[in-house]
């Protein structure tokens, strides 16, 4: 039997060590692990905006789409429950690689492939969720949104993996405490929208400009944990959190730019 020194690898590729292939923290790793940490994540993430575009091109392309978004709206609601469920099972379920042969695995654990296959369900239901939503705007409103929430993420991704924009754990720690007060006060705002009716439009604009910000800092801080805080073979969950924000961003320029296109 070959010893593993003895496997050939692909050229420029170095075998990992059994220790690193889960568990591990990404900035503890070589350069050439966390480059491919960072392409399997950016990879995922890519697929799911492509998904999530599709959805959104059809629901202008395709009349008939529409129509089965508005003659279903049971499904409609069933995938914003299964998105929110699947969304905190990715996030919160143990890797079953974290477990040895001998231990019981709860049944809640997923798979790498589990994960994968879950993540693509979520991502499924949200951009059909993000269909519906998007349906009644105008294309135009739409259009400057998804534009300006690519050159947002671009700009803040560059910003992100840049020396100079460093942030201390501490500094993020505080960020994240001001973020989720932000996000508690969207919350309730929509909360507050659906029981009592329709907010103004003003009051619509300066939700979807408190919304930019928080979910553009979001963005900022969890590109920075990429490899600060996450584990090897945590990719999925990495993808998901980028999802997310860049998801939000978009909903949250849409509300600005629908105001610019009504005036």
């Amino acid at each position: 039997m070959n010893k593993p020194t003895d496997i050939p690898y692909p050229q420029g590729e170095l075998p990992l060590p059994d220790d690193f292939k889960f568990g591990t923290v990404v900035v503890s790793c070589d350069p050439q692990v966390r480059q491919r940490f960072m392409a399997k994540v950016y990879s995922i993430l890519s697929t799911q905006l492509l998904l999530s575009l599709g959805f959104i091109g059809a629901v202008y392309r395709f009349p008939t789409f529409q129509e089965f978004l508005i003659t279903h709206v049971g499904l409609w609601v069933f995938a914003m429950v299964f998105t929110l469920v699947s969304c905190i099972w990715v996030s919160l379920a143990p890797s079953k690689e974290d477990y040895d042969e001998n231990d019981q695995v709860p049944w809640y654990a997923l798979s790498t492939k589990g994960q994968r296959g879950l993540l693509f369900a979520f991502t499924l239901c949200e951009s059909y969720c993000l269909a519906g939503a998007v349906m009644f705007e105008a294309q135009d409103a739409v259009a400057s949104a998804l534009l300006v929430t690519t050159i947002v993420v671009f700009g803040i991704s560059l910003m992100a993996f840049s020396g100079r924009f460093q942030m201390s754990e501490g500094t993020m720690g505080s960020l994240y405490g001001w973020l989720g007060m932000g996000l508690w006060i969207l919350i309730g705002i929509c909360v507050t929208t659906l029981l009592f009716g329709g907010m103004g439009s003003n009051m619509n604009v300066l939700t979807g400009w408190l919304g930019a910000i928080v979910f553009s800092v979001y963005l900022f801080v969890d590109t920075q944990l990429i490899f600060r805080k996450v584990r090897l073979g945590e990719e999925v969950k990495c993808a998901m959190m980028l999802y997310l924000d860049i998801v939000n961003l978009f909903l949250s320029l849409l509300r600005i730019m629908s105001r610019g296109n009504d005036d």
